[in-house]
């Protein structure tokens, strides 16, 4: 399968919707199933996929954020000890701190990064249960050498359904699950920083106002 990109030019796509339609319609055999396929299997593989790369480019985003935010703060503490700039380098201070408390306590509600490798992973592992099923390879082998694709595909559908619907069940459990820790950590670490980030404004604030005549 050649390498595409899909609509939005995601590099990652190794293979688009229109790819596997067109597969399925180019095998014989499948014709009784391929309703199944396109609306269910494929309809998973990418929306897990679709979700996979939104939450990855959220969590970097979130990430950059943080970063950039905890490499400024130095330099903006640096830049309150130059006489006259107290004032305006605490408040710039309070703006940063807030921002990065921020995009690192909505990251740990959201979980972009887990939702990111989850989803991945998710639509992979689908992808491979499709491809043995549509090649009658691993679990889907026919027993019978002599049947035709006709037989060994009526044959290999309902353990295929099966298959798919247990990955997807497990996925739902799994993703939901997921947030049940998350939200109290990373409410009380967002209270955290937050009082943190409150207390040392106010501190530079009052010096600010101590030493500027």
């Amino acid at each position: 399968m050649s390498r595409k990109l899909s609509k939005r030019g995601d590099p990652e796509q190794l293979v688009t919707r229109t790819d596997l339609e067109a597969l399925l319609a180019d095998i014989k055999g499948l014709e009784p199933y391929r309703p199944y396929m396109e609306k269910r299997w494929i309809g998973m593989v990418m929306w897990w996929h679709e979700r996979s790369i939104e939450a990855k480019r959220r969590y970097f985003l979130l990430r950059a954020l943080v970063v950039a935010g905890g490499v400024s703060i130095p330099v903006l503490t640096t830049l309150s000890l130059l006489e006259g700039w107290q004032t305006p380098t605490a408040v710039a201070i309070a703006i940063v701190g807030a921002v990065v408390a921020g995009a690192a306590a909505w990251e740990g509600i959201a979980n972009y990064g887990e939702t990111w490798r989850e989803k991945r992973r998710a639509s992979e592992l689908l992808k491979v249960e499709g491809w043995q099923f549509i090649q009658l390879c691993g679990k889907y082998e026919p027993q019978d050498s002599a049947a035709d694709a006709a037989t060994s595909y009526q044959r290999a559908y309902p353990r295929f359904a099966a298959e798919v619907e247990a990955m997807v069940a497990r996925e739902v459990g799994e993703h939901l699950a997921m947030f049940d820790p998350s939200l109290e950590q990373a409410k009380n670490a967002s209270a955290d920083m937050i009082d943190t980030i409150v207390e040392e404004s106010l501190r530079r604030l009052k010096t600010g106002q101590e030493v500027v005549p």
